[in-house]
């Protein structure tokens, strides 16, 4: 399902939208210059010291498991291409951007975000996707983005939050529609989309909440990365709260096909990545 451009402008009216980083558009900016050199994007990068070394601080972790250890942003850019590293500037800056007077934890909530983002990428490499790592991470971080603009925004939305864990009919952006008229995958899709994030990537965020996004026609990106996701987050609800998440049972077939998985690769990559955090 498509939404009209001006449809979600009007949906996202009066909320936290951060605007894009000034670096992230000077990066952007250089890369679309034709036939640019890939280290100079990854020079122009390192001018934020902060940022280059939350880039490495990425690129050598665990979850990434690259095959040898990445010492300046130069060499990331020029080992992983432009878009991926422009992917992860995205990514590390939208955890910045998000700031204000807001009624939950906003720490707790980027901490938690970086725990999917770390656990997509492992899937990812575990199941040999043709798809950059740097993808699965920048989802991981994008998804939820519209909880801390709604957070930010309703001094009563711990209130919609609690309702919409013991409402077992109705998902979170159903709730979240109910109360506000929007809900914050929309405003997710709308973050990233202003951000520049790839479109298929956009969409995933768009839809990260319908259990049937599967059932239809999409494209082998959006397939992947979806399906990343919705396991990552499974295996994460079942290692903090043991049990599953709502539409993991719905869910869980299309997944593993897509992914290419059987149920016991599924249950090794879970005591994978719960030795990883634990």
């Amino acid at each position: 399902m498509q939404l009209a451009e001006n449809v979600i402008e009007h949906v996202v009216q009066g909320f936290h939208i951060p605007p894009k980083p000034e670096i992230l558009e000077r990066v952007q900016t250089l890369a679309q210059t034709p036939n640019i050199d890939p280290a100079e994007v990854g020079q122009c990068i390192a001018t934020d010291v902060g940022l280059s070394a939350s880039i490495l601080k990425t690129l050598n972790s665990p979850f990434y498991g690259m095959a040898r250890t990445i010492t300046d942003v130069t060499q990331a850019t020029i080992l992983l291409g432009t878009n991926s590293v422009l992917n992860l500037v995205a990514a590390i800056k939208i955890k910045e951007s998000m700031q204000g007077d807001s009624c939950i934890s906003l720490e707790r909530f980027w901490d938690s975000a970086s725990d999917i983002s770390n656990a997509m990428t492992y899937i990812g490499k575990k199941a040999k996707l043709k798809i950059p790592p740097e993808n699965l991470h920048i989802v991981g971080l994008f998804h939820d983005c519209g909880l801390p603009a709604m957070a930010i925004k309703h001094s009563n939305y711990v209130d919609i939050l609690k309702e919409a864990e013991d409402n077992q009919e109705l998902s979170i952006t159903q709730i979240e529609n109910k109360h506000y008229h929007s809900n914050h995958a929309v405003i997710g899709y709308y973050i990233a989309s202003s951000w520049g994030l790839p479109k298929e990537l956009c969409n995933v965020i768009r839809q990260h909440h319908d259990p049937t996004a599967l059932e239809h026609k999409v494209s082998p990106e959006f397939r992947a990365v979806y399906s990343c996701l919705k396991m990552a987050c499974n295996i994460l609800e079942k290692l903090r709260r043991f049990k599953n998440t709502r539409d993991w049972p719905i869910v869980e077939e299309a997944v593993l096909s897509s992914l290419g998985m059987t149920d016991m690769d599924y249950q090794d990559l879970s005591e994978d990545i719960a030795d990883m955090f634990s």
